[in-house]
């Protein structure tokens, strides 16, 4: 039986799409819809050279039954690489695991017949890089000087290699790079302590310019589309070039190479290089750049040296890591000519030098481990190209060779996450009408190449959390085919009026399914506008970012300098009476009265459902039949769904309220009551002074952030958020300013799980004191890193964080959990959100409050015109308006001939059944009558 649990309403779907409800069948639950939708791909991004690769030779284990060189290139594969580098030969048996049949002879029947070579060279790489030595001759034949007869021995073997692999491999978009070992390992004399001799450099020289005619040569001579093949030297010992003297400077980059005329490509087997610091490294990259022949410059493609080997393994595997990333960064960052490297060849997949732990050149350890550089490399891989592809959606052409070192390098500065393959968002609502309402919401896709995603939005009148067959309603909105951010919107129709809405969007494919982190509301409960006598839009011009942000508060000052504005026209003298809604001024949305002075400023935080730099929002006040305050100003809508903690500190002792009713500070030596920065702070003395949140739970990602305003005469440590005792590895986290017994200005961010510490941190003179700053620390427990925020700006210098801290203990404000480093100045606004805020949230959260008049663009207030009513009742003359023209006086005069003079009629108004009234005196005279708001 068929049990239906969900309504589902949908459009004209994709073909092969279908919204099918869930079912029930024998306790499983079956995929939400099935689809045969394409894959978030572009050809042009698959063939696009993302550089980073590995190789693989003579490894020392394996784990299947296939050939090292099969099991290799598979794991090559698996891991994403598009480029793979390995031998040619004759000693396949220790360099592939390959055992030659005798109708191999040479190398194009080594690549055409021998089972595991052909194989490998059919898999989807797009780059082969190949050590190809002829079999007719020995590896280093021309040692001792370059023989004719040999050479042309050589030549026939490459020449027949090129014209098979362009003519088998026509038109499959793959390139071959036929090249060698390291070349100056060919010309170590007593380990390279003396030049080598001169017919060792021209017998390789002669060597290479053959090798060089013979691919030329069969390119020449044979027809093909889309394949290419190019020849390349290796050079190892650049920097014996560079830096020594006459007797052992005679090196493959300045002795063989500049005399190799016609030649392609040169590969360097960087370990020489690889410790230096990046302006060495661009050196020593220009340096062999300058001894390229000029030949083929301009005639083959792209930049014409890649590094052909680096690696640390005499490091364990995880501190190679991070040694790995940085110098990616680095070479990223060399050009030429706006030409980057080609290739950046990690040294190997299956390491191929005492493997047991002792060394550990490999990706895969010998105990079928995947070290922590294959997962950077894997992650890369697939953010490389979501990057790119994003780059071409957006500026319609694939980026240049800078342009993507531009893209990627950022993500190389700290361990790279595992994609996420779908992140759903509620974005908000709007109310179109009392029963219609538009709701957004966005998806990002996180893995290149993953299935199009269908996207829906649930919703109902109870929230069905993420449970589909809970939820009343649904849509089916469509397949995602950004690679970046997406949002969708549609509307809800046949809404019941004056009903609270939960919502809720999700998006599946083949990987899985995701929803929002937390149903979002709405209702259609409407304002009436003409029942409010004064309304205010508000706009966000000052948000310039392009990031929308959901259900972000705004703070919004309310005061005698904007114009039109009076607090007379409030019914409530505490501001009960003030609403909010969204640009329709129809939608209700949340507000707390932060402190409400009509002396001066009153300050109301309020949700913004969608903050765009197009957002606008209403404020309605003046109605004496709706004073009292709605549920959202106590209930912590506002600050729904991922604060964890808010303290305004307006208080002037303790208790001082959470506005998410989760933490309130009910413990610790209270602050005096100061000017904050928005309303009152709290002034801490800087010996005793602190606020006690007990436990917060706060998880792998969260938010710190309070401002603050520190003393001049502090002088050491000035402790904002703490959780954990001084003391460097003491447990927990502290944000404080101020190294130890300095007044250095930095913001800093320290970590430790009990035994081992880390620092965020900003440069120094980032927090100047006798200033209110915005203080904030974004921390990422799962991959261990911080981002240090001052004032809206990201200063972070340094981002590491002990990824073992401790993430549930008791958090203080204003000092260390054991009572040192007290905080010395005024703090305001302390706030703990859930979850790692962007730099876009951030900043507006900065702006909000630094320039609030520069970030909201208040409108003149807007006056009801309420109509003016003279009548007579039981003989006494009574003038009544509406209930909405609250604050207005009325005023009389006699004639309207000018100068007309206006006064105010003494009585004060009451009201009296929803309307104004005021008794007239009886007069047999002429009297007009007006209403005016002072």
């Amino acid at each position: 039986m068929l049990q239906f649990f969900v309504r589902v309403r949908a459009r004209a779907l994709p073909f092969g799409v279908f919204p099918i409800a869930l079912l029930l069948l024998s306790g499983l639950v079956t995929p939400f819809f099935t689809s045969r939708a394409a894959t978030l791909s572009d050809p042009a991004v698959d063939s696009y050279n993302i550089r980073v690769g590995t190789e693989t030779f003579a490894g020392l284990y394996k784990f299947t039954t296939n050939t090292l060189l099969v099991e290799t290139a598979q794991a090559i594969t698996n891991m994403g690489s598009d480029v793979i580098k390995f031998y040619l030969g004759t000693d396949t048996s220790y360099q592939s695991g390959v055992t030659l049949p005798s109708n191999v002879t040479n190398l194009m029947t080594l690549a055409r017949d021998e089972p595991s070579y052909h194989k490998v060279l059919d898999m989807p790489f797009r780059h082969f890089v190949l050590w190809a030595y002829p079999f007719a001759n020995s590896d280093e034949w021309w040692g001792s000087g370059y023989n004719a007869t040999q050479g042309a021995a050589d030549y026939n073997e490459m020449y027949a290699l090129t014209r098979y692999l362009l003519t088998n491999y026509n038109d499959s978009g793959k390139t071959f790079y036929l090249g060698h070992w390291e070349g100056d390992g060919y010309l170590n004399v007593n380990g390279w302590s003396t030049n080598p001799s001169m017919a060792t450099i021209q017998g390789m020289i002669g060597w290479l310019n053959n090798r060089q005619q013979a691919v030329d040569d069969a390119k020449r001579a044979t027809a093909y589309t889309n394949v290419n093949v190019f020849n390349y030297a290796e050079a190892n010992r650049v920097r014996d070039a560079m830096d020594n003297g006459p007797t052992n400077n005679e090196r493959v980059i300045n002795m063989v190479v500049p005399y190799v005329t016609n030649l392609d490509y040169l590969s360097y087997s960087s370990y020489d290089a690889q410790n230096l610091s990046a302006s060495d490294l661009y050196l020593t990259l220009n340096y062999m750049q300058s001894m390229l022949p000029t030949n083929k410059a301009g005639a083959v493609p792209g930049e014409r040296m890649w590094i052909g080997e680096y690696g640390w393994g005499y490091e364990s595997t995880a501190a190679q890591e991070p040694l790995d990333r940085a110098y990616i960064q680095k070479l990223l960052g060399w050009s030429s000519g706006g030409r980057c490297l080609q290739f950046i060849l990690f040294w190997e997949m299956y390491s191929n030098y005492n493997p047991n732990g002792a060394t550990n050149y490999c990706l895969i350890d010998y105990l079928n481990n995947k070290v922590p550089s294959w997962y950077w490399q894997h992650f890369f891989f697939n953010q490389a190209r979501l990057l790119t592809a994003q780059f071409k959606q957006t500026n319609g052409r694939l980026p240049t060779d800078t342009e993507f070192s531009s893209l990627v390098a950022p993500v190389l500065n700290s361990p790279l996450p595992a994609p996420v393959s779908l992140t759903v968002a509620n974005l908000g609502a709007t109310l179109v009408s009392n029963s219609t309402a538009s709701v957004s919401g966005t998806l990002a896709q996180g893995i290149y190449g993953d299935q199009q995603a269908g996207v829906w939005v649930f919703w109902g009148r109870q929230d069905g959390a993420t449970v589909r067959s809970v939820w009343e309603e649904s849509l089916y909105l469509g397949l995602n085919t950004n690679f970046s951010l997406a949002t969708f919107t549609d509307t809800l129709t046949n809404l019941a009026s004056n009903t609270n809405y939960f919502f809720r969007f999700y998006a599946t494919n083949d990987s899985g399914e995701a929803w929002a982190p937390t149903s979002a509301r709405f209702t259609t409960l409407t304002l009436n506008p003409p029942a409010f006598g004064s309304r205010l839009n508000l706009a966000f011009l000052g948000y310039t970012r392009s990031e929308t942000l959901p259900n972000f508060p705004v703070l919004v000052v309310l005061n005698t300098n904007l114009a039109g504005f009076s607090y007379r026209r409030f019914a409530s003298p505490t501001g009960g009476d003030l609403r909010f809604t969204d640009g329709s001024g129809l939608l209700l949305i949340p507000h707390e009265i932060d402190e409400w002075n009509t002396n001066g400023n009153s300050y109301v935080w309020v949700q913004v459902p969608a903050l765009s730099p197009t957002t606008s929002i209403w404020a309605y006040w003046g109605n004496p039949n709706d004073t009292n305050p709605p549920a959202c100003t106590t209930n912590g809508a506002v600050w729904s769904p991922n604060y964890e903690l808010v303290w305004h500190l307006k208080e002037a002792g303790l208790p001082y309220a959470d506005s998410t009713l989760q933490h309130p500070a009910l413990s610790g030596v209270a602050p005096g009551s100061t000017a904050g920065i928005v309303g009152h702070g709290g002034a801490f003395n800087g010996s005793s002074d602190y606020l006690d949140a007990g436990v917060i739970n706060l998880g792998n990602g969260f938010t710190l952030s309070a401002w603050a305003k520190v003393n001049p005469a502090a002088n050491n440590i000035q402790t904002i958020w703490a959780s954990k005792p001084g003391g460097y590895t003491q447990p927990g986290f502290a944000l404080y300013v101020n190294s130890f017994n300095t007044t250095d200005q930095e913001l800093r961010l320290e970590t430790s799980d009990g035994a081992n510490g880390q620092d965020a941190e900003t440069a120094p003179g980032a927090v100047s004191s006798n200033q209110w700053h915005l203080l904030t620390a974004v921390v990422d427990r799962t991959v261990g890193t911080a981002q240090m925020f001052v004032d809206g700006i990201d200063r972070t210098a340094k981002s590491l964080v002990q990824i073992t801290f401790e993430n549930s203990l008791v958090v203080d404000l204003g000092r260390v959990t054991n009572s040192f480093y007290y905080f010395n100045g005024t703090l305001d606004e302390g706030r703990i959100e859930a979850g790692t805020r962007d730099s876009n949230w951030v900043w507006a959260t900065y702006m909000t409050v630094a320039s609030n008049s520069a970030f909201s663009s208040y409108s003149t207030v807007a006056l009801q015109s309420p109509p003016l009513s003279i009548s007579q009742n039981a003989g006494q003359l009574l003038a009544t308006w509406p209930a909405s023209g609250v604050g207005l006086d009325l005023y009389m005069t006699a004639s309207l001939v000018p100068p007309v003079i206006w006064s105010r009629v003494s009585t004060a108004p009451a009201l009296i059944n929803s309307q104004w009234q005021v008794s007239l005196p009886p007069t047999n005279s002429t009297a007009f009558y007006r209403l005016q708001a002072d």
